[in-house]
């Protein structure tokens, strides 16, 4: 009897198994092309890899095709722990993306924080940096 309970019990757990099969992908989630980041908003996803020294951070469009620069207006902040307020940085166009040097002063993270604007909207996203990693 014990047997057969194992054995009925084991068939129903592998059915449960298989309906699950090929379901493994988050809903919303984004491969990242250049194996980097990505952070969306509303018109735009931002995708940032992190260099020895520099960040570059790849425009993008939902469809993960790349965005001209020109299409693109880019400013943005990196807050270290316990700073108040961030300091500016500065971004330079280069092939298809954005790339920056950021000092982080021995920190183990700060907060990149942008602000984009394109096709007339002006956004916001907001990257946790670990320059250490």
């Amino acid at each position: 009897m014990k047997t057969a309970l194992i054995v009925a019990f084991s068939l129903g757990l592998t059915g449960v198994a298989l309906a699950h099969e090929g379901h493994d992908k988050i809903p919303g989630e984004v491969r990242a092309p250049h194996g980097g980041v990505v952070q969306g908003t509303n018109s735009l996803y931002w995708e940032l890899v992190k260099e020895s020294g520099g960040l570059k951070l790849f425009p993008l469009t939902h469809e993960l095709a790349p965005i001209p620069l020109d299409q693109i207006t880019l400013s943005g902040t990196a807050t270290l722990p316990k700073q108040k307020k961030g300091d500016i940085v500065k971004f330079t166009a280069s092939g298809d993306y954005f790339g920056a040097q950021v000092d982080a002063k021995g920190a183990y993270r700060y907060t990149l924080d942008l602000v984009s604007t394109y096709k007339g909207k002006k956004e916001k996203a907001k990257f946790q940096v670990e320059p250490q990693n």
